[in-house]
């Protein structure tokens, strides 16, 4: 599943991106109502950063729960941050000289409405809006959220990613194919696929059947974690430039991947044991997203939720010139 980034710096860009959201409302059914309310907050948030913001965008794409589906939304900038949040949230309140709704109004018409930000640094938001307002989302073993995103100019993203989950395991993979455009999506689709059929496998006996799957394609850099939340374990296996790490008080720990291009050549494939404990995270992300970054950067924000976390990482390290993926994940079994 990807997402649509749109830069909203100025009043006609707004519109744009509620286009984009009603359209992407209506290819899942949602009713009058609820495009309504999909285009009400994707107007008032954008144009919050119009007024407020720089560097502004919307990241808008498709999040699932079970069977329930829904319309997320990512508001990012590099803007002034918000000074203080509580008077921000009351309705009608603005810093512009003009009348709002105010972020309150924004946080009762949608599902898990976040927000971090930094004094001089910016500020990231994360809503949803369900089709079903009312829908009852099962609790997972795992709190997660990601971002995926074309390069500029493509239709189509080459990076993909996909969490699976049942009997007391998760499947995750993050594939990106080689390059970009529709050849490269046609590789990770193809990953994709594989990942989905044989997700009760181990890692590395799934990249093998990735990598037979890839043949004929133009191969791709692929990632497995297999994750069992409440044994506080996971294993990992990885060939080509996704980065993966874990994240818990503060440190961080990286799990290897080989080099190699799956689909063509692969000359290894190695499994690593890692504890996963409760509240531990799991970053995952291609290339398209530098490696040089810290959540000692962002005070506060280990212990806030993996969808804040992965717009923090994709507003201030996207490199802007392939396709960009990251996947967050956090052990939240009891």
């Amino acid at each position: 599943m990807s997402h649509l980034l749109v830069p909203v710096h100025e009043v006609s860009q707004v519109a744009e991106a509620r286009r984009i959201a009603v359209a992407l409302a209506g290819s899942m059914g949602y009713d009058e109502t609820r495009a309504g309310a999909v285009a009400l907050a994707v107007t008032e948030a954008g144009t919050n950063l119009v007024k407020h913001a720089r560097d502004g965008h919307l990241v808008i794409g498709r999040v699932e729960r079970g069977e329930a589906a829904g319309v997320e939304v990512y508001v990012v900038d590099r803007g002034p941050g918000i000074a203080n949040f509580a008077a921000s949230l009351r309705d009608g309140a603005s810093t512009a000289g003009s009348p709002g709704l105010g972020l309150g109004t924004l946080a009762r018409m949608t599902t898990g409405f976040e927000v971090y930000t930094q004094p001089g640094k910016g500020t990231v938001m994360h809503f949803e809006i369900w089709a079903e307002p009312q829908a009852a989302h099962a609790r997972a073993s795992v709190a997660a959220a990601a971002i995926c995103v074309a390069k500029a100019g493509e239709s189509v993203a080459g990076d993909s990613w996909l969490i699976r989950e049942g009997k007391g395991r998760i499947m995750l993979l993050v594939v990106d194919g080689l390059g970009h455009g529709p050849d490269a999506a046609a590789a990770a689709a193809a990953a994709r696929k594989t990942a989905w059929d044989g997700w009760e496998q181990d890692p590395a006996a799934l990249i093998q059947d990735v990598h037979a799957a890839l043949r004929g394609t133009r191969g791709a850099a692929a990632a497995v974690a297999v994750l069992k939340p409440q044994s506080e374990a996971g294993l990992y296996c990885g060939v080509g430039n996704i980065a993966c790490f874990l994240q818990a008080d503060g440190t961080s720990r990286s799990l290897v991947s080989h080099n190699g291009i799956v689909g063509h050549q692969m000359r290894k494939t190695q499994e690593f044991a890692f504890a996963f404990p409760r509240t531990c995270l799991l970053i995952a992300h291609s290339d398209g997203i530098a490696t040089r970054w810290s959540l000692r950067d962002y005070p506060g924000l280990e212990a806030r939720s993996p969808a804040l976390i992965a717009g923090a990482v994709f507003r201030d390290h996207v490199r802007g010139r392939d396709d960009a993926t990251v996947v967050v994940l956090r052990n939240v079994s009891v």
